[in-house]
């Protein structure tokens, strides 16, 4: 793979299989649980493509627009809390929002800065310019978010602004030092006794308030909730940050158009939450020590998995995916022959709603060459056939937001 724009990609596998992760976050065990192999091969090394780690995310907009949103809230709230300010109804608010140059001058900036990150990707290149114009189409619409999500902040008097973090001598994060009363948005928190870590949107520590609220830009979920507890227990076993052992008094779910309360744990379920989280970080170890790890393909999660092109697991099952209307979705094929400059005759190998061997007819964006025998596995591409004549192929058509993964298996 290299950062030229491509029709289609080599399939590759990792050279090594990563060890578990040396220290647990909410996120990745969620990740494991879900499918040990979707994380492994997520997470293993590809030199030959490309100098990042783990495999080359897919760009998705719709999770970008998330993380926009999430950026330009913790750039504004740091801002408001440098400034004192406790909330956008207090008077101080709109000058602070001036020099920041306003709600969309921020989203711009955090538009640009979230599509950075995929400069170096080489599976992101041929998306780049779909991706900024659906993203700087949207800023309206995220704008209106991040507004409504800090419309409902409200940070406690007696919680001054954060002290200025001291510099560290020699490069590097700032020490990890006991926090003193203050509000601090992203606070990493370590609770090494159990080996897991996470990272706190807003910690407001006051003299009668110990706060964490979790922002969060999607729809409401029953996980979000052991998420927010198992950050309260963090934040408990901290030894560095909290090493007196402070409990949080409230936790707040800040979706965008409620805030939500979830119950913090009391002392006892402290102690409960912490043998479940080792418990659990032995689970995804002993998930992980196979090799390779086992796969747990299924309907739901593998439509969001960036990396089931690798996994042959999801092929041989009848896990592929397909849009609700039908017209859109994963397809293994087998060339036979070309077709045209930018087509070729192939036969269906698996696809969840067409039989194998099926003629089938594949169009690319731009010329390419394939081999006779090679296995194409197409992710999200246009598809079409006559259900009334069993002799008509199957027509598959790759769009801009497809991809082809091709590996020669020979006749």
């Amino acid at each position: 793979m290299s950062t030229n724009e491509k029709t289609h990609w080599r399939v590759v596998t990792p050279t090594t299989w990563p060890a578990p992760p040396a220290v647990m976050s909410v996120s990745t065990y969620a990740e494991i649980e879900e499918c040990p192999r979707r994380w492994a091969l997520s997470s293993a090394e590809y030199p030959e493509l490309w100098g990042g780690r783990g495999y080359p995310p897919k760009l998705q907009v719709a999770a970008l627009a998330g993380s926009v949103v999430h950026l330009a809230l913790e750039i504004i709230m740091k801002q408001l809390m440098r400034a004192g300010v406790p909330s956008l109804s207090d008077p101080s608010a709109p000058q602070v929002l001036r020099e920041l140059g306003g709600y969309t001058r921020v989203v711009e900036e955090c538009v640009a800065r979230i599509l950075k990150r995929y400069i170096d990707n080489p599976r992101a290149s041929a998306l780049m310019e779909h991706a900024q114009r659906a993203l700087r189409g949207q800023v309206p619409t995220l704008r209106v978010r991040v507004q409504s999500m800090l419309s409902r902040l409200r940070l406690p008097n007696s919680a001054p602004p954060a002290p200025a973090a001291s510099a560290p001598k020699s490069g590097g994060p700032p020490p990890r030092l006991p926090l003193v009363n203050g509000i601090y948005p992203e606070v990493e928190v370590h609770a090494k006794s159990v080996g897991w870590k996470g990272k706190i949107d807003l910690l407001v520590l006051g003299d009668d308030a110990c706060q964490i609220t979790d922002f969060k830009t999607g729809a409401t979920d029953e996980a979000h909730k052991f998420q927010v507890r198992t950050y309260a227990v963090m934040w408990r076993l901290d030894d560095e940050l909290n090493p007196s052992g402070r409990v949080v008094d409230r936790l707040v779910l800040a979706y965008e158009d409620q805030d939500v309360d979830v119950a913090p744990p009391i002392t006892s379920e402290i102690d409960e939450i912490s043998r479940e989280l080792r418990a659990r970080r032995q689970a995804a170890e002993a998930a992980l020590a196979a090799r390779p790890p086992s796969a747990r393909p299924n309907t739901e999660s593998c439509r969001y998995c960036g990396v089931r092109q690798l996994c042959d697991a999801y092929w041989g099952s009848a896990t592929q995916v397909v849009s609700d209307d039908g017209r859109y979705g994963d397809i293994e094929l087998k060339i036979t022959g070309r077709h045209g400059p930018t087509s070729w005759d192939a036969v269906v190998v698996r696809a969840r709603d067409l039989p194998a061997k099926m003629p089938a007819l594949l169009r690319v964006q731009r010329p390419g060459e394939f081999k006779k025998g090679t296995r194409v596995r197409v992710l999200d591409g246009a598809l079409a056939h006559d259900s009334e004549d069993d002799a008509a192929p199957a027509i598959v058509t790759l769009g801009v937001l497809s991809e082809a993964y091709y590996e020669p298996l020979g006749d």
